[in-house]
Order: structure tokens, then C-alpha cells, then sequence
């Protein structure tokens, strides 16, 4: 039979064992002489007669055996432990040979006690999944009755586009950035090679690589996320980086390396060209085509997914060419913003009138720096709740440019980290836990071990 890894450390405990039933057995003993000097005392007051040199002799022996040396109390080492056990405890050795079954139903229900106390916090329980799915649908009619596809990029850019949510955030986004700012900060704030917009602009490039239609969609220097990162190294570099045929590919531009090397200003030049691209008319003071939504670029290099007679990658630069730019991008997050504060609202509520938590710690638990996967399950069945009803809107329209890409963002995201947590994190979590409580136990058990050595030490003896 193989030796178990930790061999050594059993056959120690069983020894330490066996000597605390040595030490038992010596009480044992101790007490029974004690009981039988107790009858002989009471022989003795009574007037029956006691041999005074037996009497003499028991005394001096428990003497003896309670003061066995003037040395001061001593402590083995760890391997003289090993020595000694291996010695002693011989034949194949495991939990069963050092726990009773008592033993194991004790650590058990420790276990089981832990197990539930997890759960207790990250687990769903029937409110949680109500909750989610309750506020997914809520989600899902603000979808259905406040939002439209996006308008044609040929029509006017005063004409009032259709859907509640359409109109507001139009209207916001005509005042904030008008097209005279637009204008203004594009004139302010260039960022030549990023901002290159027809195939002849790149070096060594085929044609239909980039056109005035689609060059800030396959440019990831328009990405509003990621155009940070990349169009600062394009400027520095001289470059355009587009993504082509599936793939992410960096083009030397015509337009040369920009004159700024300040990466603070360099900043401020991309945060600024952004913006001026948000609500940007076309040359003919048209709708056109804005910034796309956040990692739409990316998306294209999922070409080699099929989409009926089509693929993937298509399908999105279709969307975008369409019309479905970052603004309708902010139009589908509005009731998904809203599905997220109610879902937050209710949870808090739920969990403070039930006693699982305080206000302060369960609002903690809903941030997204401190969320708990439990809060993040629910967010991941709202957003797949809402992109199932979804899903049907799209079919029954018949029209893509209905796909609420908020939507479908947050189920990636959060459904991505829930799956990682089932499957994954949750296991770990849960036997680390209880790995730390059972430590912290055994410390415990060390330091009252300790602090009755230390008083041992300090009894007398003589």
C-alpha cells in the first residue's frame, strides 16, 4: 500500500495519543492510591489501627511520582516526535486510525455548518431569482415600448428620429455636442495615421480596407474604449491599426507620425477627437455615422461564425453602416440601467427586511468593485432574461438593428464571470473558507495549549 504524504504527521498524532493514554492511566492509578490513603486516613481517625512504616512508604512514593526532578519543564522537538513515533506506531495508518467515528461526525457537522453559512450568503435563493428575472422582463418592456431601430445615416440631422428613449437621448446629445462643437473639436484635437478614412491613406493596403463610411468602425482608434490605447500607439507609431479579413492588422499611414510626444496631451488629443466624432453630421449634414459602440471593431473578427448565408462579422458592420452607432448604443442602455438600479433597490430591500444583512453591507455587496457573485448571478439572469425577449423582437421584426447591445454586453460580461464562479471560483472560495476557519481553530487550540504550559512552568517544584 502507498505511504499516505502525510504519514509522518499521523503516526505523531497517534503517538501523542497513546501517551496521553499513558498519562490518563498514570491519573488513573494516582487516583485510586489518593482514594485508598483517603480510606486509610479515615481507618485512622476512626481508632482502627494503620502500619505506620506502610503508611511512611505510600507517602514518600506519591511524593516521588508528583515531583519527579528539580528540572525546569522541557519540550521536544518535532523530530525526536517522529523518531519516537515510528518507533512506537507501526502498520499502515489514516483518519480512521486517529478519529473515532464521534471524531468524524464532529468535524462533519463543522463542515456542514460552514457549507451552510456560504450559502447562506452567496447562493440564490427564490426572492434572488424573482427578483432577476422580475426586473430582466421590466428591462424588456421598456425595450419593447420606449425604443426603436436607429434612423439611416442619410436622413437629416435635425429630423426627430422615433422610440421615447430615441428622441431623449438625441435631444441630449444636440445639445451637448451641436454640430458647430463637433466641428470645433475635430478641427482642435486631430490625430492624423488613426484617423485615416480611405484605403489610399494606408500603405500597402488593398482597396475596400477602410471607406468614409466605415473607416471608425474597423479603425479601433474610434473604439470609444479602446481607441485610447490604440490611437496613441498609432500616432506615435505613424500607423492605423484596422481589423481585416478576421484578423488585427497595423497599416503605415500616409498621414506620418503625429508632431505631439506628450503623453498627457496626447491623451487630451484622443479624448477630444472622440468626442468630436459622438455626434459628428456627414459632409452633407446628414445623420451619418458616429463613434461605433464599445468593442463593435472587435466584433468583426468573428467572421468565421455563420449567420445564415452571412457571418458574423458582417452582420455588425452591417448594423453599423445602418445606422447603429454609439448613440443608439446609449438608447439600449437606458432600461438596462434601469433594470440594474431596481434590481439593486429590491435585492437591498429584500435582504435588510429578512435579516440576512445590514443596509451598508448589502449595498456593498451590488458595487462593482466589491460585487458579490451572488448579486452577479442575479445581473446575469436579468440581462439573459431581457436579450431572450430580445431575441423574439429581432425575429418577429425580421430586423437586426432592433438588438439591444446593451443587452447582450451584459450577458457576456456577467454571464462570462457567474459561469467562471459556478463552475470554478465557488469551490475554491467555499474550501478556502472553511480551510481558514479550521486554522484559526487549531491556533486557538496552540495558544491555550501555550498559555498552560507557561502556568505549568510556573508551579513549584521541589
Amino acid at each position: 500500500m502507498s505511504q499516505s504524504p502525510y504519514d509522518d504527521e499521523f503516526r505523531a498524532i497517534r503517538y501523542i495519543q497513546l501517551r496521553g493514554q499513558d498519562i490518563a492511566n498514570a491519573h488513573e492509578t494516582i487516583n485510586s492510591d489518593i482514594e485508598s490513603l483517603k480510606a486509610q486516613l479515615t481507618g485512622l481517625i476512626s481508632g482502627t489501627e494503620l502500619d505506620e512504616a506502610e503508611h511512611l512508604a505510600l507517602k514518600e512514593h506519591h511524593l516521588r511520582e508528583m515531583t519527579p526532578s528539580d528540572t525546569a519543564m522541557h519540550s521536544t522537538g518535532l523530530k525526536t516526535i517522529y523518531s519516537e513515533a515510528n518507533q512506537r506506531v507501526c502498520g499502515d495508518i489514516g483518519l480512521a486510525t486517529i478519529l473515532s467515528t464521534d471524531d468524524l461526525a464532529v468535524v462533519d457537522a463543522r463542515i456542514q455548518n460552514h457549507i451552510k453559512e456560504f450559502n447562506d450568503r452567496y447562493a440564490l435563493d427564490a426572492w434572488d431569482y424573482a427578483i432577476a428575472c422580475g426586473c430582466g422582463l421590466i428591462a424588456s418592456m421598456l425595450d419593447l415600448l420606449c425604443v426603436r431601430a436607429p434612423p439611416k445615416p442619410t436622413v437629416s440631422f435635425t429630423a426627430e428620429v422615433d422610440g421615447i428613449f430615441n428622441k431623449q437621448v438625441q435631444k441630449a446629445f444636440n445639445a451637448i455636442l451641436p454640430e458647430d462643437l463637433s466641428t470645433k473639436l475635430s478641427d482642435l484635437f486631430p490625430i492624423g495615421a488613426p484617423d485615416s478614412s480611405i484605403s489610399s491613406d494606408l500603405v500597402g493596403a488593398a482597396g475596400g480596407v477602410l471607406s468614409p463610411t466605415n473607416h471608425r468602425l474597423r479603425a479601433l482608434s474610434h473604439d470609444p474604449v479602446l481607441g485610447i490605447i490604440f490611437g496613441i500607439k498609432d500616432m506615435l507609431n505613424g500607423t492605423c491599426t484596422v481589423v481585416q479579413n478576421g484578423q488585427i492588422v497595423v497599416y503605415p499611414s500616409s498621414k506620418g507620425v503625429t508632431d505631439e510626444t506628450n503623453i498627457f496631451r496626447l491623451i487630451a488629443r484622443m479624448f477630444g477627437h472622440l468626442a468630436s466624432d459622438v455626434n459628428a453630421p456627414s459632409a452633407k449634414g446628414n445623420r451619418g455615422m458616429g463613434l461605433p459602440a464599445p468593442f463593435m471593431g472587435l466584433l468583426r473578427m468573428l467572421e468565421g461564425i455563420p449567420v445564415g448565408s452571412s457571418n458574423f462579422g458582417k452582420q455588425i458592420e452591417y448594423m453599423y453602416v445602418n445606422g447603429y452607432d454609439f448613440r443608439q448604443f446609449i438608447v439600449t442602455s437606458i432600461p438596462m440601467s434601469i433594470m440594474e438600479v431596481l434590481m439593486r433597490v429590491f435585492y437591498v430591500a429584500k435582504q435588510v427586511s429578512l435579516g440576512k444583512g445590514a443596509f451598508g453591507e448589502t449595498l456593498l455587496d451590488t458595487m462593482p468593485l466589491r460585487l458579490n457573485p451572488r448579486f452577479r448571478m442575479m445581473l446575469a439572469l436579468g440581462y439573459g432574461t431581457s436579450s431572450a425577449v430580445n431575441t423574439g423582437k429581432m425575429y418577429i421584426t425580421g430586423n437586426i438593428l432592433n438588438a439591444n447591445y446593451a443587452s447582450w454586453m451584459g450577458l457576456a460580461w456577467n454571464g462570462f464571470h457567474s459561469l467562471k464562479w459556478s463552475l470554478y471560483q465557488r469551490h475554491l472560495k467555499l474550501w478556502a473558507g472553511i480551510e481558514k476557519a479550521e486554522l484559526e481553530r487549531l491556533q486557538n487550540n496552540i495558544d491555550s495549549i501555550e498559555a498552560l504550559t507557561i502556568r505549568a512552568g510556573n508551579l513549584p517544584v521541589k
